[in-house]
């Protein structure tokens, strides 16, 4: 029975060896297994530093060149063209011929009152004789003098109309439309041509109404520059702007006057920057900013993105201007796009 006991106890001790042994194996296996660490990555940032430039505040808007007035040559008779002197682009002084009407009807009609004058003038040259004589009343000669002075007019009726008939230029510029012909015919419905002085040009702009009262109150210190896609530039000065806003574009005109106008032509598609205020501020280019307005700056220990609500003073196409306690800090232009404020960065350039 003794035996029995001691060999129970013998396997419990032998399992409760191996059990603690297995233990003890198991325990260095995992305790020798190193923790992976990751590190988190730092974020690759270009900073640029805050400029003094010079802001202007306005607005850009488009339009075509337009000739300040095109005059349409219409001729006062009508007829048969029977010379046609212009073509399109040719340059005319005011009084230079751009057509010839058949003028027979019309020298006919000078023919015809001018022998009607000579006839009334023998008459009334008889009896006005008559009447110093005691031969003819004073009614005859009264009527005969009214029949006179009409046929006159009549004869400088028929001069005019005669004169009419050779068409000048009214205006001193350029043809830009010649519609005409030799042959065709000639009417007070139809220009024979459109005259248009290209050294004075003008730009119709059309501005949001909200821009009316800051137009009115700038008008005599406004700065306007036009220029072309080929590159031709001038200044620009107000001509007149329009006292009411269209209410359905919710637009208002402003004509402006090219003071500079060689190589611009009608038709031609403009930019006009309308410049209320100039001054100089401190800037950054518009890519620091972000689309909330805030920006990111770089710690004053240089390792972080330090989060940035910019309040912007003004701005043009390219900077907006800061408040000068930011001179000389480094403000994220690259990399900004996801970052975290305080989140680590390494600066891996600088824009100049």
């Amino acid at each position: 029975m003794d035996r029995k006991k001691r060999s129970s106890v013998i396997r419990y001790i032998v399992l409760f060896v191996v059990f603690a042994i297995a233990a003890v194996a198991l325990y260095l296996i995992f305790s020798a297994e190193k923790s992976v660490e990751y590190d988190t990555p730092v974020s690759p940032v270009e900073i640029v530093k805050p400029q003094k430039r010079t802001i202007e505040e306005g607005i850009a808007v488009t339009g075509y060149i337009e000739p300040d007035a095109m005059i349409p040559v219409v001729p006062f008779v009508s007829g048969t063209v029977d010379e046609y002197c212009i073509k399109a682009g040719d340059k005319v002084e005011k009084g230079d011929v751009i057509a010839r009407i058949d003028s027979r009807p019309y020298e006919l009609q000078k023919a015809q009152a001018k022998a009607q004058v000579d006839a009334l003038e023998a008459s009334f040259a008889r009896v006005s004789a008559l009447r110093d004589a005691g031969g003819a009343s004073q009614q005859d000669y009264d009527t005969l003098s009214a029949q006179l002075d009409a046929a006159r007019s009549q004869l400088e009726l028929a001069e005019l109309q005669l004169s009419y008939a050779t068409v000048t230029a009214p205006v001193s510029g350029s043809v830009i439309q010649a519609p005409s012909a030799v042959g065709s015919v000639g009417s007070s419905e139809m220009p024979l041509a459109v005259i248009a002085d290209l050294d004075n040009l003008i730009v119709n702009l059309k501005l949001g109404e909200k821009y009316y009262h800051q137009i009115i109150e700038n008008k005599d210190n406004l700065q306007i520059r036009i220029s072309s896609p080929d590159g031709y530039e001038s200044e620009a000065e107000i001509v007149s702007i329009a006292p009411f806003v269209d209410p359905t574009s919710k637009t208002f005109l402003v004509r402006v006057h090219l003071l500079s106008p060689d190589g611009f032509i009608p038709g031609m598609f403009v930019r006009a920057n309308v410049i209320w205020q100039s001054a100089e501020y401190l800037t950054l280019p518009l890519a620091v900013r972000k689309l909330d307005g805030s920006a990111y700056a770089i710690s004053s220990d240089g390792t972080k993105a330090e989060y940035i609500e910019i309040e912007t003073i003004a701005e043009d196409d390219d900077f907006f201007a800061i408040d000068d306690e930011y001179a000389g800090r480094d403000f994220i232009i690259r990399g900004q796009n996801g970052l975290l404020p305080g989140e680590e960065v390494r600066i891996v350039g600088e824009e100049r």
